[in-house]
């Protein structure tokens, strides 16, 4: 496989988003690139977002293949269902839908350490498909730690990191979300590759406005990185 795994920090810091707006920025500048979530809890929106986002030809389901019942952690949805799952060996099972397209973007679920099941979590997945990750965290107050946490996590797990992307979730920017890019810059040790700027529905919903953003904000870094992985 040849692309990246996109994880966050936490729940709801926009990995989605920011997923979305890269591969369709992948597929304006013509690259072969696919996008998937493997795992979904609750409703599988993310993934007709995604779908949307790159228009791509896969349907729903082989964008989002593994799914849970419950808005919760798979593993906790697992219990509630009283269902049994195995998740080693996904990249195996969705091995037909990989030769479709020459790069990956692969969206993770939750934060880097949500588990999957008791003893398989979100950097599990991205370390058995093989791909680096790039840490989405929120621009706002509390990324510094967050985005410290999840960096140390994929480097003990062993997983390559591409850098990390702030997104700013919320329309307005007070102290916290100028000067964490600086801080995270210089402090964390991985590229800072770019700041996602917020984006209202009606943004979302248009693919090419998506892509101009990517292409503007997360700058040449990220873009460079997934076009040289894809030839």
């Amino acid at each position: 496989m040849r692309g990246i795994f996109v994880i966050g920090t936490d729940t709801a810091v926009g990995k989605t988003v920011v997923a979305g707006a890269l591969v369709a920025a992948l597929r304006e500048r013509g690259a072969d690139a696919g996008v998937m979530k493997p795992f979904s809890s609750g409703s599988r929106e993310d993934a007709v977002f995604l779908k949307r986002a790159s228009g791509v030809k896969e349907s729903v389901e082989e964008v989002s293949p593994f799914y849970f019942k419950h808005p919760l952690a798979p593993y906790a949805s697992l219990k509630l269902e009283q269902r049994v799952f195995g998740p080693r060996g996904w990249v195996k099972r969705v091995g037909l839908v990989w030769k479709r397209h020459a790069f990956w973007v692969v969206e993770g679920i939750g934060g880097a350490l949500v588990p999957i099941t008791k003893d398989y979590d979100c950097l599990d997945a991205a370390k058995e498909a093989g791909l680096p990750v790039v840490i989405v965290g929120r621009l706002g107050l509390g990324t510094i730690n967050h985005t410290f946490l999840t960096v140390q996590a994929a480097k003990a797990r062993g997983v390559k990191i591409a850098g990390v992307i702030l997104n700013a979730t919320k329309p307005a920017r007070g102290l916290a979300e100028k000067t964490n890019p600086a801080v995270i810059q210089e402090l964390v040790g991985v590229p800072l590759l770019g700041v996602f700027p917020y984006c209202s529905a009606s943004m979302m919903r248009d693919r090419k406005q998506l892509a101009q953003i990517a292409q503007k904000n997360l700058g040449a870094a990220l873009c460079e990185i997934a076009s040289r992985r894809s030839q």
